[in-house]
Formats: C-alpha cells, structure tokens, sequence
C-alpha cells in the first residue's frame, strides 16, 4: 500500500514538470528556459527535477516522448473506428491537424524540437518508447496495399506522400506565418487519398 502510495506521488511530481516544462518551454524558449524556471512553476523541489529527469535535455526528450504518446493515443483511438483504406489515410491526416490545432502547446514543441540536438541525440529511445506505434500504421498500409486498396509502393514512400502537405502546413503555422482555417484537414485528406488510392476499385472476393 505505501509502495503504491510513494508511486502514485512520484508520478504526480513527474506529470506536473512536464507540464511545467512545456509551459515555460512555450513562452520562454528552450534555450533561455532553466530548471529553476520549471521547478518554480512545477512546485516540484530540485531534488525531484534531478531524480526524475536529471538535466534539462532529460527533460526536453521525456516531453517530446510524452506529447508523441499523447499524439498517438488519440490517433489509435480513432483508428479503431475505421476499417477500410480510405478512411484509415484520411483519419491520419485529419488527426494530424485537428490534434495539432486542439494542442498547439504540445503540437509547437512537437515540430520545434524535433531537430534540436537534445531530441536528436536520443532518436533511440524515442524510437523505443514510440517506435511500435509507427510499426502497426505500416504493417497496416501494406496490408491494405496486398489487398489492393492502395497503391503499392515502397514502405518509405506512404508517410510523404500521406503526410507531407499536413507537416509543411504545420511547420508553416508553428512559425507562426499562418493558421490552421477550418476545413483545411479535409482538403489535405481528400489530397492525400487521391495520391494512394488504387487506379482501378480492388476485386472484391465472391
């Protein structure tokens, strides 16, 4: 039971400097933001920071990995609902936007710090924490192609080309030079699908 209790504690700490971090990261920046900054706002003593994220790039790298979660919680949620090739693209794609626009905090730090050298330099540990995820949506695309449901195409062509126009919007809009108007998230799907749809409708079997 105290175990328990000590656990439940550490993981309210830990969730309130992630917090606390992408706050400070959101209006600070990253470079000029400090521990204290984030200790300050977290409420969380030093030896809490240290213990449980040690420097701040610890920090930057386990937010960057828990916005990811988030980010595809959300998606896996919705993918269950579909359950054909079209409509799994264009729930990718508009996941992609609206999660963006219903998170910009996380969705900036997202785009912003996904080359920084502190993300960089821990692409394993991303790729351990997340990786699996990415897997599933591609074990998926080249079901649906075998199926022929969309074109078949090399594994690294799919994201691209299903996702490419979203992310340069994205990184557009993170730079703060323009906005995320209703309805583009359709647009962007109808696109996407057009380039990975079949050129003629698969057989379907008797």
């Amino acid at each position: 039971m105290e175990k328990s209790r000590r656990s439940a504690v550490g993981e309210r700490s830990r969730r309130a400097i992630l917090d606390a971090a992408l706050q400070c990261f959101t209006k600070l920046g990253w470079a000029a933001t400090t521990i204290e900054d984030i200790r300050a706002l977290s409420g969380a003593s030093v030896g809490s920071v240290y213990h449980h994220f040690g420097a701040k790039e610890g920090i930057a790298v386990a937010l960057y990995i828990d916005c990811l979660r988030q980010h595809h919680e959300v998606l896996r949620a919705r993918l269950e609902q579909v359950h054909d090739a079209e409509g799994f693209i264009r729930a990718i794609v508009t996941h992609h936007i609206a999660w963006s626009r219903a998170n910009p905090e996380a969705a900036h730090y997202l785009i912003r710090m996904r080359r920084d050298e502190a993300v960089a330099a821990a692409e394993p540990e991303i790729q351990s924490a997340t990786g699996h995820f990415m897997r599933e949506g591609y074990a998926q695309m080249k079901a649906y192609a075998k199926e022929g449901q969309i074109l078949a195409l090399p594994s690294s062509a799919y994201i691209p080309l299903m996702l490419g126009p979203a992310q340069e919007l994205l990184r557009y809009w993170a730079s703060g030079r323009g906005e995320l108007k209703p309805g583009i998230e359709k647009v962007l799907a109808d696109a996407a699908w057009r380039c990975l749809r079949p050129e003629s409708p698969p057989r379907k079997t008797p």
